[in-house]
């Protein structure tokens, strides 16, 4: 797949487009085909800490090791690509890299069998072992930020042609994906059985990544989708590989203040804001075939996204969120402002924004990463022409 360049030149990224050194021998060749077209990439202060994890009555997936640093290789190009395109720079999460050019990837043999570890239940007892054999050696570690990936059950409901069973989702900055014998590199677009698998489990390998490097899912503006095909945080997972499929700005603005994507020599303390910012000033209104929002803050927030959905507002009932992104500035009193234009007609494959419920969430982003949501529901409908829109009393969350 190859990586739209829209609006954003070489120029933009500060490094112009230098390839990266050969990839290592024993990579296979569609693997070394794909890495050519990698740019240099800004080096990471932190790294992203990836587990192999397995049942004490199991053991990896054979060539787990070449299989998955190719895909996490090829998948850190993809987002410092969507960086640099969004303006940002050719930033991407860190890997520890061994001397053979493989990823560093941590084997963990659990306590309990497989069965123990299994979707939807198996993350915490998973989560408990990772953790602790992570902090067992002092530098290990090398980020809040863990991928756990478990080899799929093989019984009579899974096997390497139907993966499954074990978990497959973010929970903050920790992420579960799936490992089987034909998840490789080799088979990216194409219109085999195998193809067709991969599109699947590695679209879901790179969203479910995403959640775990602090994103909610958003599908993109009508005229985004238009120009850059799927969003990865919305359907991208059925789409990555074998049709364009992009990373929208408000989400690259979030990745921007994570810290896996933060440069070398970077010293901030992530995630360690607990108060809720203070909201001084919150105007939403309809002007003509736009919809405005300003908002003013305390010193601290940076980035302010907006995500109008349509119901239910509910955990994974999300996807079709369309965001809208923009910078604070300062103001006089020495607070922070944002102001944001919303065309309406980039709202347009929303089922209510003509009628009915739709809702608008507010994610203030801080300097050191963390985030605050507050949202309330609207009807556009009800809103006269260059009307306000009653805002109410902010209730806002931390996390997103």
């Amino acid at each position: 797949m190859h990586v739209r360049a829209i609006l954003t030149t070489m120029c933009a990224l500060g490094l112009g487009a230098v390839a990266m050194g050969a990839a290592p021998e024993h990579f296979q060749p569609r693997a070394k085909e794909l890495l050519t077209d990698s740019i240099e990439l800004i080096p990471s202060e932190h790294q992203l800490n990836v587990i192999y994890f397995v049942g004490n009555d199991r053991e990896p997936v054979a060539d787990h090791e070449r299989r998955l640093s190719e895909l996490l290789l090829y998948l850190q190009q993809y987002y410092g690509k969507e960086m640099a395109r969004n303006g940002l720079g050719a930033h991407s999460f860190g890997l520890t890299m061994q001397e053979n050019g493989n990823v560093l990837i941590h084997l963990v043999k659990g306590k309990k069998p497989h069965t123990e570890y299994a979707y939807g239940t198996g993350h915490n007892a998973c989560l408990e072992e990772v953790n602790a054999y992570l902090d067992a050696v002092p530098g290990r570690r090398t980020s809040q930020h863990t991928f756990v990936i478990m080899p799929t059950h093989y019984d009579e409901q899974y096997n390497d042609l139907n993966p499954g069973g074990v978990p497959f989702y973010g929970l903050g900055t920790n992420c579960f994906a799936l490992d089987y014998a034909h998840f490789d590199i080799q088979h990216i677009g194409k219109p085999t059985k195998e193809g067709r698998l991969l599109t699947k489990w590695y679209g879901g390998f790179a969203h479910e990544l995403g959640h775990g490097l602090n994103l909610p899912h958003n599908k993109g503006t009508y005229s985004q989708n238009a120009a850059l095909g799927t969003a990865l945080m919305g359907a991208g997972n059925y789409t990555f590989g074998i049709s364009p499929t992009y990373i929208t700005l408000p989400s690259c603005r979030i990745l921007e203040h994570s810290e896996l994507f933060v440069p070398k020599g970077t010293t901030t303390k992530f995630y360690t804001q607990h108060h809720t910012p203070a909201i001084r000033t919150a105007t939403f209104k309809r002007v003509g075939d736009a919809l405005e929002l300003y908002l003013e803050s305390d010193s601290n927030v940076v980035n302010v996204n907006a995500y109008i959905q349509d119901p239910p507002f509910r955990v994974n009932q999300d996807y079709d969120a369309v965001p809208f992104t923009c910078r604070m500035s300062k103001t006089p009193t020495g607070g922070s402002a944002a102001y944001a234009i919303i065309p309406l007609s980039e709202l347009v494959e929303l089922k209510n924004i003509k009628g009915g419920t739709t809702a608008l969430d507010i994610l203030l982003q801080t300097h050191e990463g963390s985030r605050f949501r507050w949202r309330f529901p609207f009807n556009l409908s009800k809103v006269p022409a260059d009307g306000n829109i009653e805002m109410g009393t902010p209730v806002i969350h931390r996390g997103y």
